[in-house]
């Protein structure tokens, strides 16, 4: 490997392991650095109280004395870069940074977060924020660009967000940044992603790749090169800006919007930007576990029904859910209990299920939506429900049928076989050829006896038949009977 991009490598791992600092000193603030924004707006002076560790660290990445080191000023180590800015104000370099060089080291942050008109770009629909130079670029409608959804903005720079749904996504985190980043000048995969740089004649890109269980979301600004050295701060602020949300959902109808700061946080992560991040706590007063004790598990035994047999047996604990301008679906395991996924139901209490032109009010008395699981719970007694078919007992290469309501369709279902079947990040997904498409989320995966073996939840649009869904048995709490 040619020694300048070794250097440029140990750079970023040093820059992963500094910002892996800066996400801890935000967890000590009082409303965190959101997507790289001060918890204020520029006044001419900031109360010191304010300030809290996390604001000294993003003002030194808005000064460009940490950073990337894209500039010659910019540090990998945050005790460096604050003695570097001290030393170029002519202040005597010091251990602790005095409050009266914290306010001004924060206000000069500001001004220069300002002058750029740095913003939040959020679509709480779909589920991921990042900054964005509002000064710098005009924003394009969101538009359908091959596979994927485009956010664009064009002007003095470049900025742009891809959102993949189903494929890439975390499961395939070397492939897509083989495709992507492959002729970077410098790549560096992470837990949950991956970042690269890319040089041309044209100028530095700079992207950041977040991943979720279904999807992808890629952010990338681009300077031209009379920009890099006076605007190379960009490129930092937005790679620690960008989140995205555990009920993640790129079926969604696009919703964005442009946040200034001062703002609340949408319930993303204030984490590490170079781990996985964090699934919000889900909805209120509601078990944080994903899963429901007294479910019946139930081995294969007698043999295969037809299709159609499978699905008269099944298609009465199917039900379409409705989650304000979120659909999905839902099956019942029990007399009042069903099984969907959380990104159907977002941070909602309560859902409405559809069947046959008649609803029924649900609440959500379980998420988990790190790992996509919720239990749904209806008063009265539902009319017909499943079993739950153990994880180990599923062999591959047996048929399998999917029932959902893919596009609002109800009941609808399709066959094939299971493909695979494996462990991801602590969760056991069945790989299924049976077709899965928007709507089909939180829908059920049956084998040829009527059996739950899955819930199914996303597909790969790159390939045939790689559909996905997450083992009922991960649904079930301890103490449950087999029989």
């Amino acid at each position: 490997m040619p020694p300048a991009l070794t250097a440029c490598l140990r750079l970023i791992v040093c820059m992963a392991a500094a910002w892996a600092l800066l996400a801890t000193a935000n967890a000590h603030a009082q409303t965190g650095m959101g997507a790289g924004a001060f918890k204020y707006k520029w006044s001419g002076s900031v109360p010191i109280e304010e300030i809290s560790p996390g604001d000294v660290a993003l003002a030194l990445m808005w000064t460009g004395h940490y950073g990337l080191g894209l500039g010659d000023k910019a540090s990998t180590d945050i005790g460096q870069a604050t003695r570097a800015w001290q030393a170029s104000k002519g202040h005597k370099p010091t251990e602790t940074l005095p409050d009266e060089q914290a306010r001004e080291l924060v206000g000069e942050g500001l001004g220069k977060r300002d002058a750029v008109g740095w913003a939040t770009l959020r679509d709480g629909a779909i589920g991921f924020e990042v900054g964005i130079p509002t000064k710098l670029v005009k924003r394009s409608p969101p538009q359908m660009h091959h596979d994927a959804l485009l956010y664009s903005a064009e002007g003095e720079v470049g900025h742009h967000v891809i959102v993949h749904y189903g494929n890439p996504n975390c499961l395939d985190i070397g492939t897509y940044m083989k495709r992507l980043a492959g002729r970077a000048t410098a790549r560096l995969r992470l837990d949950d992603g991956f970042m690269y740089v890319k040089r041309t004649p044209e100028g530095v890109v700079f992207g950041r790749a977040a991943c979720h269980f279904s999807g992808m979301v890629t952010a990338a600004i681009s300077l031209p090169p009379a920009m890099v050295a006076s605007h190379g701060a960009l490129f930092n602020v937005m790679a620690s800006s960008l989140r995205v949300a555990g009920n993640f959902n790129a079926t969604a109808r696009p919703r964005p919007s442009v946040v200034e700061p001062p703002f609340a946080k949408m319930g993303l992560p204030d984490e590490n930007p170079f781990r996985a991040a964090a699934a919000p706590a889900g909805p209120a007063n509601v078990d944080g576990s994903g899963q429901a004790k007294g479910l019946s598990l139930a081995t294969k035994g007698a043999p295969d029904l037809r299709v159609d047999e499978v699905f008269e047996k099944v298609s009465g604990a199917v039900y379409m859910v409705k989650a304000d301008k979120s659909q999905g679906s839902a099956v019942a395991v029990a007399e009042n209990l069903l099984l969907t996924n959380c990104h159907v139901v977002g941070e909602r209490t309560q859902v409405t299920l559809v069947r046959e032109k008649q609803d029924l009010k649900a609440e959500v008395v379980s998420a988990h939506p790190e790992t996509d699981r919720c239990i749904l719970k209806v008063g009265a007694k539902l009319p017909t429900w499943v079993a739950i078919r153990p994880f180990d007992d599923i062999k591959v290469g047996e048929r399998a049928v999917t029932v959902g309501t893919p596009f609002g369709l109800e009941l609808t279902a399709a066959d094939g076989i299971v493909s695979s079947k494996r462990p991801y990040q602590g969760s056991k997904l069945v790989q299924t050829s049976a077709p899965i498409s928007p709507g089909s989320s939180g829908g059920g995966l049956f084998d040829a006896r009527g059996n739950l073996i899955g819930i199914t939840t996303f597909y790969v649009k790159v390939g045939q038949n790689l559909n996905f869904a997450i083992a009922a048995e991960e649904f079930v709490g301890t103490e449950n009977p087999t029989r």
